[in-house]
């Protein structure tokens, strides 16, 4: 009789893609066993930046990747154009500036836009929540604009 050894962790494919949100409201969808650097992105899209959708904070700098940043599976990254940044501190007029629509329509800010945390130093930070950032970028609605999927290997 011998040993046998299952696997007790498997990782699950949802995982270990990386999720891209351009500016223009379509999603590309990174997989692959590769690692996959910001850079690549800004190569491509050499207008843009790329920038962590969970690290929005009201107030501090605009969270954009060095070139070198390897981007984390099971993450989402939001990549938009660096005009759209008058200065490099976040503020609730430059998220105005987020939604890719010409229309000037108010914004239905729907469930609330912000969660308030306490950072290291025990002050309040204001973070902006990924998901309202992804109803400015696709004007409004829920819908996920897949444009492709890309092994990039």
């Amino acid at each position: 009789m011998g040993n046998a050894v299952s696997p007790c962790f498997h990782q699950s494919s949802r995982s270990a893609v990386v999720k891209l949100i351009f500016w223009e409201g379509t999603t590309r969808i990174l997989t692959g066993s590769n690692k996959h650097v910001a850079g690549e992105i800004m190569f491509q899209n050499p207008d843009k930046m790329v920038c962590h959708a969970d690290s929005f904070f009201i107030g501090h700098p605009v969270p954009s990747l060095a070139i070198d940043e390897e981007l984390m599976p099971g993450q989402t990254y939001f990549v938009l154009p660096l005009d759209r940044f008058a200065s490099n501190v976040l503020s609730v007029s430059s998220l105005a500036g987020f939604s890719s629509s010409p229309n000037r329509a108010p914004i239905n800010f729907g469930e609330s836009p912000f969660q308030y945390m306490k950072g290291a130093e025990g002050r309040v930070l204001i973070k902006v929540v990924p998901e309202f950032i992804t109803r400015l970028i696709n004007r409004g609605g829920d819908q996920d604009q897949t444009g492709c999927t890309s092994p990039w290997q």
